[in-house]
C-alpha cells in the first residue's frame, strides 16, 4: 500500500490533528488529504498551522453549495491522478459524501467509512432504510466513533470484524497543556474575560437538538434549591435559538451577562453580584481551553448527538462531565458517579439533581481527575492506529 486518500467535506482543526497523526502512523505510505470545499456555513472554523498540501477540489465554495455530479467527477479525477489504493470517506450522506463514495467505487478503490451515527440518530425508514443498508454494505471496512456506533453498523450488515472504533478524537495533549497554562493564570483570565469564579460550562451551537432550554431550566432549579450558593452558567456558542434562550432566562428571572462582543460583560467587571447566565458568543478552538480550565463542570444536554467531541475536550482538560444519556459518547466516555453523571435530557429535574452534586468541591476535583485518566487512549493516535487497522481490513482480499 503506497497511496491512501482521506476525504472530508472541509478540514477543520479537529480533522487536521487527526490527519497529522495518520500520516505518522502510515508512513512511508503517502496520505493525500482532500477536501470538497474551502468553507462551511455550519462550522465557522479559523484554520491555523494548515498543511500546504491539502487538496481543495472546489475552492471558494461552501460545502452546502456542492451538487452531486461536480463532486463525483472532481473526486474521481483526483483519486485516479493520485493512484489512490484505499480511501477513507465521510460516510454516505449527504449527497456530496455519496458522490465521493460512488467516485471511489467506480475506480475500484477500496473504501473505509468514517461515521459516528448510531441507532439514536437514525432517521431513515422504509425504502430509505433499505437503501442505507445497501450503501453501508458497499464499504469494505469502517472506522466509527464508539461502541453504540459499532453495534449500529453491524446491525446494518457490515461485518463486525471490519468495524473499528476511534473515529471521534481530539488532540488531548493540546487541550490538557492549554488548560494547565490557563489554570496557572486563572485570575488574569477571569478578569480579562469576565468569567465568574464558579460556573457550569456549555459549549456548542444554539440549535434545537442541543436542548439548551432544559439546561437553563435545570440551572434555575439549582439556584432555587440552594439560594445562597454562588454559581453561574456560561454558554459559549451562537445560533438560531439565541434570542429564545435569552428570553427564557428573562422569564425565569435569571440575570443575563452579555460577553458576545468580547468584553467583560455589560453588567460590570469582577464577580457578578447575582448568579446568572453568561453569553460569550462563538469562540475558536484556540480560545476555548480557558473556558474549560476555569469551569466547575461541563454539561452536554443534547436530545441526540452523534458523538460530542466537546466531551473529549472537557475530559482532556480534567473536567467532570454531565452528559445526556442519548449522546453518542455517553456509553464510552462517561461512568456515572465516577467522572460525571448521565441524565434524561427531557427531564430538567434529573439534570438539576446532577448539577447540585458539584456543591461538593472534593467530589468535583476527584471526578475531574478521573476524566483526565479515562480519556487517555481516546486520542488522535488511537484514531490513526485504528484507521490503519480498518485500511488493512479493507485491503484484505484485494487483488
Amino acid at each position: 500500500m503506497k497511496s491512501v486518500g482521506i476525504i472530508w467535506s472541509y478540514y477543520g482543526p479537529y480533522h487536521l490533528a487527526r490527519l497529522r497523526e495518520l500520516r505518522k502512523v502510515l508512513a512511508p505510505a503517502r496520505v493525500h488529504a482532500l477536501e470538497l470545499a474551502s468553507g462551511s456555513h455550519d462550522n465557522l472554523w479559523r484554520r491555523t498551522n494548515q498543511p500546504e498540501d491539502i487538496i481543495t477540489l472546489h475552492p471558494g465554495r461552501h460545502t452546502d453549495e456542492l451538487a452531486f455530479w461536480p463532486v463525483f467527477w472532481s473526486v474521481r479525477r483526483k483519486l485516479a491522478e493520485l493512484e489512490v489504493e484505499v480511501c477513507l470517506l465521510p460516510s454516505y450522506f449527504p449527497k456530496r459524501s455519496l458522490a465521493a463514495l460512488f467516485a471511489a467505487k467506480s475506480l475500484g478503490i477500496r473504501t473505509v467509512m468514517m461515521n459516528d451515527s448510531h441507532s439514536g440518530t437514525a432517521r431513515a425508514r422504509g425504502l430509505r432504510f433499505m437503501a442505507k443498508r445497501r450503501l453501508v454494505q458497499w464499504f469494505d471496512a469502517a472506522l466509527v466513533a464508539g461502541t453504540p456506533q459499532r453495534r449500529y453498523f453491524a446491525s446494518l450488515g457490515l461485518p463486525a470484524e471490519k468495524i473499528f472504533i476511534g473515529y471521534d478524537a481530539v488532540d488531548n495533549d493540546h487541550f490538557a497543556a492549554k488548560a494547565s497554562e490557563a489554570a496557572a493564570r486563572a485570575s488574569d483570565h477571569a478578569a480579562q474575560l469576565g468569567l465568574p469564579e464558579h460556573y457550569f460550562l456549555s459549549l456548542g451551537r444554539f440549535i434545537p437538538k442541543k436542548n439548551l432550554p432544559v439546561l437553563i431550566r435545570a440551572f434555575r432549579r439549582c439556584l432555587d434549591a440552594s439560594p445562597t450558593k454562588r454559581m453561574h452558567l456560561v454558554m459559549v456558542g451562537a445560533g438560531e435559538e439565541e434570542q429564545a434562550l435569552r428570553s427564557l432566562c428573562s422569564d425565569l428571572g435569571l440575570p443575563i451577562y452579555d460577553h458576545a462582543d468580547g468584553g467583560p460583560g455589560k453588567n460590570g467587571h469582577g464577580e457578578p453580584a447575582r448568579s446568572g447566565v453568561h453569553f460569550f458568543g462563538a469562540r475558536q478552538i484556540d480560545e476555548i481551553p480557558v473556558f474549560y480550565a476555569l469551569a466547575s463542570a461541563f454539561v452536554l444536554p443534547s436530545l441526540y448527538e452523534e458523538w460530542g467531541l466537546v466531551v473529549n475536550e472537557a475530559m482532556a482538560c480534567s473536567l467532570p462531565v454531565v452528559v445526556s444519556r442519548t449522546a453518542g459518547c455517553a456509553e464510552d466516555l462517561v461512568k456515572h458517579g465516577q467522572n460525571g453523571f448521565l441524565f434524561d435530557p427531557e427531564n430538567p429535574e434529573d439534570l438539576a439533581n446532577c448539577l447540585m452534586q458539584f456543591e461538593d468541591d472534593k467530589l468535583t476535583r476527584e471526578m475531574g481527575r478521573r476524566s483526565a485518566e479515562m480519556i487517555q487512549g481516546v486520542d488522535c493516535h488511537g484514531f490513526a492506529t485504528n484507521a490503519q487497522r480498518a485500511i488493512h481490513a479493507a485491503m484484505s482480499g484485494a487483488k
